[in-house]
């Protein structure tokens, strides 16, 4: 099979792929989309409005034949904040040229914005409180436990997010890891729990509306495909103007080794990954794609764009899960916590800015070159 060129990228990528807001991030995202006379299609969330009171949505945009066997979804937006960058990462590859030359029988889909209510109110949480990343599970079967986190809850959320507060936060956390080990340790606070719906990566007691957008998205608009690769880019793991994956495809699948084929050997062997253990999450997203589509090859992976080192984003995301139970009883110290958010998943350093627009749409040029091959 011939293999379109993929166009070369420009090393000074417009930096108006970035907003300021979440409606901005929408209306750029459906500007280009539209200059590709794409496919779209827009979820709207029946009841939650955004922080300046706008509608919320979970956009999909179709470039290329609607009956291509082969597509890859480029996701953002999952953890709210961090879709910020997800969406320059879409804008951006929407503006350059090989977007407008897809190989044959190729289609590139993109999800803006999985998590609206957490974009626009710039938190990683839905309006439930609940993380995403960990809601894509059974809601009919009992949750599973996570006896670590119910240990370290008490320590880790509570009313008051001052200085004090965070040191008992963080000694707990120690003091926990030095009982158990890395992997208990991240398997308690990241993996993901269903028993403290004020804690924090709480995976929620009922599918959210981002959940279901998210799978009727997969099934109108990829549910015809032969072969379906996934990129969910995420913030805040990984080196300072880099990028990590995240792939959790069982080693000596075919899946893992296709993920190796379209991104090299770091797309499999974590490279950078600043968790001495990953957690065994649960509920995610690229999981939930995988499952949408049983009768398709699928090939899924994060990437994660680095920002600032592991405790610093462990800061911000226990204060994002103060600020959402209890920020509005104290507006300075949720000013600050709305600080740590932003410097750890949405940095104002313009070379971070740079790094993502030179690194995302390139991922997104392999991963069509990789599927075209298959």
């Amino acid at each position: 099979m011939s293999i379109v060129r993929i166009i070369p990228f420009r090393p000074h990528a417009p930096m108006n792929a970035f907003s300021s807001t979440y409606a901005e991030a929408r209306a750029s995202f459906l500007a280009a989309a539209q200059a590709h006379d794409a496919d779209i299609g827009a979820y709207e969330h029946p009841t939650e409005r955004g922080v300046d009171g706008e509608r919320l949505f979970l956009d999909v945009a179709r470039i290329g034949a609607r009956d291509a066997s082969r597509v890859v979804v480029i996701g953002s937006g999952t953890h709210g904040i961090e879709g910020y960058a997800g969406s320059a990462v879409q804008i951006a590859w929407m503006q350059r040229a090989a977007a407008s030359a897809l190989p044959p029988d190729t289609a590139v889909v993109l999800t803006h914005a999985h998590n609206p209510w957490g974009f626009s109110h710039r938190n990683r949480v839905t309006e439930e409180n609940v993380d995403l990343n960990r809601n894509f599970i059974d809601h009919g079967a009992p949750y599973p436990p996570n006896p670590g986190y119910d240990e370290i809850h008490p320590g880790v959320c509570g009313p008051h997010w001052d200085e004090a507060a965070i040191d008992r936060a963080f000694a707990t956390l120690a003091a926990f890891k030095a009982r158990r080990g890395e992997q208990e340790f991240s398997d308690a606070l990241n993996g993901g729990q269903y028993s403290r719906p004020t804690g924090v990566f709480f995976g929620g007691h009922r599918e959210q509306f981002s959940n279901g957008a998210f799978r009727r998205a997969i099934a109108e608009f990829v549910g015809h495909a032969q072969h379906a690769g996934i990129i969910d880019f995420h913030t805040g793991i990984g080196p300072f103007l880099g990028h990590i994956f995240l792939c959790f495809h069982a080693p000596g699948s075919a899946a893992h080794a296709r993920a190796r084929d379209w991104w090299g050997e770091r797309a499999v062997n974590r490279e950078g990954v600043n968790h001495a253990a990953v957690a065994r999450y649960r509920g995610l997203l690229v999981d939930a794609f995988c499952a949408a589509l049983p009768e398709a090859h699928t090939t899924a992976v994060v990437v994660e764009f680095g920002t600032l080192a592991r405790e610093a984003v462990q800061r911000a995301n226990l204060g994002g899960s103060w600020l959402y139970t209890y920020g509005a009883c104290d507006p300075a110290r949720a000013a600050r916590a709305r600080a740590d958010l932003d410097a750890a998943f949405y940095p104002v350093d313009p070379r971070w800015r740079a790094a993502v627009l030179e690194q995302g749409p390139s991922l997104v040029e392999r991963a069509v070159e990789g599927i075209a091959r298959r």
